[in-house]
């Protein structure tokens, strides 16, 4: 009586063991056709067009990337038709960016190329940006470094002449206006004691230096420009007289390892590392600003054509003429989920965005007359 019993457990056991096996199967099939990239790709919605929208002209940093990365995003994106380059007459990207991200609608036919100004208006709370892009999607974003600059005896030691230098007067430094694209300088001298006046009406590097060299100003921040010469060019021809203070951003792969960073210079100045929301503030400005420019998507793209143009943004950075470009400024490309970290350097915490705005509302006035910043 057992044996019946025995062999129709024995068949239940087969046949749910095959049921299984079947399942799992057809489990294992539906997860292969799933992740081949090929089936991906066809799966992705199709682009029948693209634009690339610019935060400046076509001369401008992001202009010049559009223009070298047209062909190998029109090939990476699969388009019949070449990818449209949308330029804009503003300098720093604020109206493009406002545009981007309150009109532009999520279907992957549109993203951004804006410069490192546009976050920096965002951070300080320029009365013209509307717009968020801690809620961009990035896709590439090109680093590099700045060097601040200072007139200085070069035969002494280099804290020591600089104790000697600007002691009994604050340090005149250039800047197109305060809140621009030399903020970052601007509050890195604060914080190292120097006490800063803002000298503004600068709108080019070479123009800061030619001060320099007739003795109106005391420091000027060198960042790689539309039309300026490579950084390395540039410090090479300083005035005499004039040393770098401090560099901020990557220095790997460039022959400038010599110039101290921000926090070797806080040392030996200080004698204390910085610390607090000012000096949290200093270092998203100081990513914006070592931020030529950056590519991002609206919030809420699909995942299929955010893939998409992650891979043509990957083989835009490895074309030849784009990578020439790029080291010709020192600029590093990041791509992929490489991007991302660098795009988070740029955002600042809430107590950092509120002590960097509530120290310019408290320094704007002394600004405005030609006095010293101070750190309250």
């Amino acid at each position: 009586m057992t044996k019946p019993a025995a062999s129709l457990d024995m068949l239940t056991h087969h046949l749910g063991h095959k049921a299984l096996s079947r399942r799992s199967l057809i489990a294992s099939a539906l997860t292969g056709l799933a992740c081949s990239p090929k089936l991906l790709h066809a799966a992705t919605p199709p682009l029948s067009s693209a634009q690339l929208l610019m935060g400046g002209t076509l001369r401008s940093i992001p202009g010049q990337f559009s223009e070298l990365a047209s062909a190998p995003l029109t090939r990476g994106l699969g388009l019949t038709t070449p990818i449209q380059l949308t330029p804009d007459v503003g300098l720093d990207g604020v109206k493009v960016a406002n545009e981007f991200d309150n009109s532009i609608a999520a279907d992957g036919q549109t993203a951004i190329v804006v410069p490192g100004n546009a976050f920096i208006a965002a951070q300080t709370g320029d009365p013209r940006t509307h717009y968020d892009f801690t809620r961009w999607i990035p896709l590439l974003v090109a680093h590099t470094v700045s060097v601040v600059v200072t007139r200085a005896d070069t035969h002494l030691n280099f804290a020591h002449r600089l104790r000697n230098f600007f002691r009994g007067h604050s340090v005149r430094l250039a800047v197109s206006h305060p809140t621009g694209s030399e903020l970052s300088a601007l509050l890195g001298l604060s914080l190292l004691d120097l006490h800063p006046t803002p000298v503004p009406g600068f709108a080019t590097s070479q123009e800061a230096l030619n001060a320099l060299s007739n003795g109106l100003v005391d420091a000027v921040h060198i960042m790689p420009t539309r039309g300026s010469p490579p950084l390395l060019d540039t410090l090479k021809s300083l005035p005499p007289g004039v040393a770098p203070l401090y560099h901020t951003g990557d220095l790997s792969g460039t022959p400038l390892n010599d110039i101290p960073n921000f926090l070797e210079v806080c040392e030996q100045l200080r004698r204390r590392p910085p610390e607090g929301p000012l000096f949290a503030a200093w270092q998203a400005a100081s990513a914006g600003i070592c931020t030529p420019f950056a590519v991002a998507l609206p919030m809420l793209t699909p995942p299929p054509l955010v893939e998409r143009w992650k891979n043509a943004c990957s083989a835009a950075a490895e074309n030849e003429d784009v990578r020439h470009w790029a080291e010709t400024y020192y600029f590093s490309l990041a791509t992929g989920e490489n991007a991302a970290p660098f795009f988070s350097r740029i955002r600042p915490s809430a107590e950092a965005q509120l002590a960097l705005r509530r120290w310019i509302a408290l320094n704007t006035p002394r600004w405005r007359l030609g006095q010293e910043t101070r750190l309250f």
